[in-house]
């Protein structure tokens, strides 16, 4: 059985830059075929689509609203157009409902046409590569307040080898747990230290609040973009000798032209 999800499938523009709370993601299908569990199951057949992640603290809830102080900066911003939408994945999502059906433009928030819903169980892993450097700051997501919302999710940066393999057995750089009736305006904190370079962030819903599935209806990141600077050409030149004898020549010739 394949175990690899497909590669995305559909428009990668750059959606329109969001307001303040806003951002915008197209959909991309990926199809993953299948991935086991530590904890001692298996899913089949996952198909693999491009979305957002979330995540909650393992310290406890961090979760603020989205007018409350989150560490601000003149260029702290939602990055739906600094995400790398075409390599956008999604392991275990179901088959008309990937992730980029959870990332929409700011104005499609209350949305509820379009979601990401896992397929054979609740969990779901969501890989988000940038087209720069973030610092991540927060994030919010909307999952329509049921049993479908997701509840402890955790959040892996720079790797592209989280699946379900090994995710149950890898350390995240955060974890946190998402209240059942999150509202979709919360803003969940990153702890800054750990996410301030960040080139693709991996998010694994672990569980939800009870229900067969997990669902997502809308999901943004904020924080700060760096583009990537592109390195300077350096062109070298190499001087060619002059010969011995033509050199001579040449410094004669010199001579007797300022009377020597």
């Amino acid at each position: 059985m394949d175990r690899n999800p497909a590669e995305s499938a559909g428009g990668s523009g750059n959606p329109e830059h969001c307001e303040e709370h806003g951002h915008d993601c197209p959909g991309h299908g990926h199809h993953d075929s299948g991935h086991s569990h530590s904890g001692g199951h298996s899913h089949g057949g996952h198909e693999c689509h491009d979305a957002h992640g979330h995540s909650e603290d393992g310290a406890g809830h961090q979760c603020q609203h989205e007018h409350s102080e989150v560490e601000s900066g003149v260029q702290e911003r939602w990055l739906y157009d600094s995400i790398d939408t075409v390599n956008v994945k999604a392991f275990n999502s179901m088959s008309g409902h990937g992730p980029l059906d959870a990332i929409k433009p700011y104005d499609l928030r209350m949305d509820t046409s379009r979601w990401l819903e896992s397929d054979d169980d609740e969990q779901l892993i969501i890989r988000i590569p940038f087209t720069g450097s973030v610092k991540l700051k927060a994030f919010s997501l909307s999952s329509g307040g049921d049993d479908q919302g997701p509840k402890t999710m955790k959040a892996f940066i720079n790797r592209d080898d989280v699946d379900f393999t090994n995710v149950s057995d890898m350390t995240p750089t955060q974890a946190w747990e998402i209240a059942e009736n999150n509202p979709w305006n919360a803003e969940h904190l990153f702890r800054a230290a750990k996410f301030s370079n960040v080139r693709s962030l991996t998010l694994f819903i672990d569980s939800n609040h009870g229900g067969a599935t997990t669902r997502v209806n809308y999901l943004a990141l904020k924080g700060i973009f760096t583009p990537l600077k592109s390195e300077p050409i350096v062109a070298m030149y190499e001087l060619r000798p002059v010969p011995g004898d033509l050199r001579g020549k040449l410094e004669q010739a010199s001579m007797n032209n300022i009377g020597f």
